[in-house]
């Protein structure tokens, strides 16, 4: 059994390319072609070499996800005007406490901590699910919310 051969004016429509294109390609070695007479054919093999996709034998894998709480994640960026470092780490080893605790709602969720002296400014971002998240803003408004003493 032969193996099919394409035409440029076939690998136009599959490909979505410009004619020349192809044939530059072709010239370029990144598609394998051979010339009968005064045209350029291409096996079905070498296309599949080139593209890589929906012609290919290699399969992707796809993770399926159930639910779309699976798939998302937020973050969110909380900043406070901290006259210390101190205060600013204190509030840090809280957060640090809260999303190491056993609930499954902070099991992923992470955060980078930073504090600039020169603009006395703490940064807290926070990545994970949009519940984790949602407890995260709910503690800081419970915090800004206080009377300081």
């Amino acid at each position: 059994m032969k193996e099919k051969l394409y035409t440029v004016l076939e690998l136009k429509g599959i490909l979505n390319l410009h004619e020349k294109t192809i044939i530059r390609f072709i010239h370029e070695d990144k598609i394998k072609g051979k010339k009968i007479g005064r045209s350029w054919m291409v096996s079905e093999s070498d296309l599949r070499t080139y593209v890589h996709g929906e012609l290919s034998n290699n399969k992707v894998e796809q993770t399926n996800y159930e639910t779309l709480n699976q798939r998302i994640s937020v973050s969110t960026v909380i900043e406070i005007k901290e006259q210390n470092s101190e205060e600013a780490t204190r509030i840090s080893n809280s957060l640090m406490a809260m999303l190491n605790s056993e609930s499954e709602e902070t099991r992923n969720t992470r955060f980078d901590f930073f504090y600039y002296p020169e603009v006395q400014t703490a940064k807290y971002i926070v990545y994970g699910t949009p519940k984790a998240i949602s407890q995260i803003i709910d503690v800081f408004d419970v915090l800004s919310s206080q009377k300081k003493t």
